[in-house]
């Protein structure tokens, strides 16, 4: 095991009655964030991005200055970017400068180029993005205020398109129509095109959840009216939970507590009023599916005609829906257990749905056939699998037609279920797994446990176990898109065990000490 330490010298410097006012801030580090063949963290005493690049043999650290005080992150689907939401400051005392709140787009592939700022105007501390990271709308969590806040307007969002440079209309900042509730998530919908529409062009819409409410704002005009759809209007008390999408329909699927069916949100043209340049050109249409009962779980994939098809459980008739998002007509499968988790495999071309039952912890799981589902004549395959224990969550394993089936709360009793056969094999002594990861080829499972210096491996091809002994308890383990394995120590100065691949010795490891603070002194003060 080779030790890099790359934590300055020159940091005793730091100690005199001189030293930058950086190193009396509180500190704290988010993070880390796992990319395609690096790790961010985000560092909210020195107010900047650091990554372990580790795409060569030799692992290389990058640094990007952001605003003051950060206070969340979060990539863009592809993991190119990096996106941050900073507080900002007012300049009180020395060392500080007058900066409002701004979320930075960091380019983590292109480490010469400087983050782009955009103007968000108020510190928020959730981000959502657009599956195609055109878009991202910076928002409030339920957490409320903190002690560094005063007045705060849940309802209000900054809007950015991503694709843009940061302009007085960039982002749009909108306060959304309130009614005696404040926004619980937002969701956003990959490009769709509104047939007949004013504007033909793909674009993204945001859901906006709240209690009885769902609010669309299309992201791509943000500066245009939102429409607002009440859930409530038959007395119920709806609280909308996920959503799924088929874009070729422009359509959304709601899953939400208080329902009583799947809720559907077709956008339909609309031609906007002559005059107001506020006015939409589409209208968003809500129904109801009947499915017959409160959807737990949904689940939307194309078969290999490329229609779109939404599954949705509802445990209260013990039935499993089938939509064909195209017509919405539907058919009902009955299910012997109360069905609360749909889980498809394989994710990028599903053929079967393994479908089980958490909240009463049944001890077996079903596999429903998904081929032939637009031929309402022919009976769909249903075959209910024996695991001996409890099932606590379904965990698919990349790149193979396997499912972990984790059967206890600590995640002690594990399984695994073979979708292809229907087999399972228990993984006896595998020991508790409180941070583990799959291989991106999906060969091995990785796992630490808490206050143990090892780091475990699971062979899955014949699910024989090994594991290598490190100079300290891990905190969390990631695995990288090369193949490589990193193991966080969670060091306020950074601290990591790099493993070239599952199954390497300790001999073929490196120890990166130090590197959060790598070129800290050259940082303005």
């Amino acid at each position: 095991m080779r030790l890099h330490l790359l934590l300055p010298v020159a940091l005793v410097a730091g100690c005199t009655g001189d030293r930058p006012a950086a190193f009396d801030r509180n500190r704290t580090i988010l993070g880390p964030v796992p990319l395609k063949d690096q790790i961010a963290w985000v560092d909210t005493g020195f107010d900047r991005v650091v990554t372990l690049d580790l795409s060569a043999d030799t692992p290389r650290v990058h640094s990007w200055n952001v605003g003051r005080n950060p206070v969340y992150a979060a990539p863009t689907p592809d993991r190119d970017h990096l996106l941050v939401v900073t507080r900002g400051e007012e300049a009180l005392a020395r060392g500080q400068r007058d900066e409002d709140p701004q979320l930075w787009d960091v380019d983590l592939a292109h480490p010469d180029i400087a983050p782009i700022a955009y103007q968000v105007g108020s510190p928020f501390d959730r981000i959502a993005v657009a599956s195609d990271g055109s878009h991202a709308v910076a928002y409030f969590s339920e957490a409320g205020p903190d002690e560094a806040g005063f007045f705060r307007n849940p309802n209000e969002m900054a809007f950015v398109d991503l694709r843009s440079a940061p302009t007085e209309t960039n982002p749009v900042l909108k306060t959304l129509r309130a009614f005696g509730s404040t926004p619980t998530g937002v969701v956003l919908s990959p490009p769709m095109s509104v047939a007949g529409a004013e504007d033909p062009s793909p674009r993204t819409f945001a859901l906006v959840f709240s209690h009885n409410v769902v609010t669309v704002v299309d992201t791509s005009h943000a500066d245009r009216n939102e429409v607002s759809l009440r859930l409530d209007s038959a007395g119920s008390s709806v609280d909308p939970r996920e959503a799924v999408f088929a874009p070729a329909s422009a359509t959304a699927y709601l899953r939400s507590d208080g329902a009583r069916d799947v809720l559907q949100i077709a956008i339909a043209a609309d031609p906007p009023l002559a005059g107001d340049p506020h006015a939409n050109d589409y209208r968003p249409l809500l129904a109801e599916l009947g499915a017959g009962g409160g959807p737990a779980d949904i689940a939307v994939f194309d078969d290999a005609a490329s229609k779109r098809w939404v599954l949705a459980s509802t445990p209260t008739t013990r039935e499993v829906v089938i939509i064909d998002s195209d017509t919405a007509q539907f058919r009902k499968v009955a299910t012997a257990d109360a069905v609360d988790r749909i889980t498809l495999f394989p994710p990028d071309h599903p053929n079967v749905a393994v479908l089980a039952s958490l909240a009463t912890a049944q001890p077996r799981v079903q596999l429903l056939s998904l081929e032939h589902l637009d031929d309402p004549l022919r009976q769909l395959r249903l075959e209910s699998i024996a695991l001996g224990e409890p099932v606590r969550d379904v965990v698919p394993v990349p790149g193979r037609n396997l499912a972990m089936i984790i059967h206890d709360d600590n995640r002690t009793v594990l399984s695994l279920l073979d979708v292809t056969y229907g087999s399972v094999s228990p993984l006896d002594g595998a020991g508790r797994l409180d941070s583990y990861a799959f291989t991106a080829s999906g060969d091995f499972l990785v796992g630490t446990a808490q206050n143990v210096s090892r780091l475990g491996y699971l062979d899955l091809a014949n699910l024989h176990p090994s594991d290598i002994r490190l100079d300290s308890p891990p905190v969390r383990v990631l695995a990288l898109g090369n193949g490589k394995i990193v193991a966080d120590h969670g060091d306020p100065f950074g601290r990591v065990t790099i493993v070239p691949f599952a199954g390497a010795r300790r001999a073929d490891a490196i120890v990166l000490d130090g590197f959060l603070l790598s070129d800290v002194l050259d940082q303005e003060p």
